[in-house]
């Protein structure tokens, strides 16, 4: 978002707005006027700080980091909701791992808007672009001078040459007989996917394994927190991020044992 000449003009004149109104309690309401203009000071002046802290701050700095950042790549590692919207336009969490200009990589965060239109914009295994402070680091935007903002797609394997195959094939056959028996004796609820986290591969191809952290809700007994690993389809990837309601089944006796049911 862009802190064009109309916000700004908003915002002048909120603080003129407010400025006058405490003035002319002051001046009509005697000597009472003053602790009521202190109190509306307060009220107005908390909300308005809130509010900038809330939105304008982090629009003042992603306009100056898209003029004055370090360019660099980033790859999404996890997508969580932050529970704002803006204009029916939902604002995510974005966890990366970024890679400046000298070739280090470190883990950072940042808070983008996401078009109601395309609520997938951003994915885990998507590279991107970005602009770094050159102060700290840690302060890292999407750098959305690229025309190619998402260079990556979460279908396209992402850069981990690190990974040991044998140990994740293992790792896979593994999780897979731990979830058949899961599936063949759980006990069935609904969950709720509080946060999706990519485990930096993908499967036969295009199918992304990732660990779902869940909010598991039994009928018959108090929900609890859970983690499932698994494997999901290119297709299916939309209807598995964070605030996504899914059907798993879990170990009656060791709830830690979850497993997303795809039948």
């Amino acid at each position: 978002m862009k802190m064009n000449a109309g916000i700004w003009i908003g915002i002048i004149g909120g603080i003129v707005g407010l400025l006058v109104g405490v003035g002319a309690v002051v001046a009509t309401a005697g000597s009472m006027g003053i602790y009521m203009g202190l109190g509306m000071l307060l009220i107005f002046g908390g909300m308005f700080y809130l509010f900038f802290r809330l939105f304008f701050k982090p629009m003042i700095n992603a306009n100056r980091l898209q003029k004055t950042g370090v360019p660099g790549k980033a790859t999404i590692l996890e997508v969580r909701d932050t529970g704002v919207t803006i204009n029916n336009n939902p604002q995510v969490k974005l966890v990366l791992e970024v890679k400046n200009s000298f070739g280090q990589k470190y883990t950072a965060q940042c808070r983008v808007l996401v078009s109601r239109i395309n609520p997938f914009a951003y994915q885990p295994g998507m590279e991107v672009p970005v602009k770094i402070d050159p102060k700290n680091e840690q302060n890292v935007v999407i750098d959305f001078s690229d025309n190619n903002s998402t260079t990556r797609s979460a279908a396209t394997p992402p850069p981990f040459p690190s990974v040991n195959q044998t140990a994740m094939k293992a790792e896979l056959e593994q999780m897979q007989k731990d979830n058949e028996a899961i599936l063949v004796s759980g006990r069935p609820a609904k969950a709720i996917i509080t946060k999706n986290t990519f485990l930096g591969v993908n499967v036969n191809g295009n199918n992304p394994y990732v660990e779902l952290e869940l909010q598991v809700l039994p009928e018959s007994s108090p929900a609890f927190s859970g983690k499932a690993k698994g494997v999901i389809a290119e297709a299916s990837i939309p209807k598995y991020q964070p605030g996504c309601t899914v059907f798993v089944k879990y170990d009656l006796y060791d709830n830690s044992k979850v497993v997303v049911d795809h039948s």
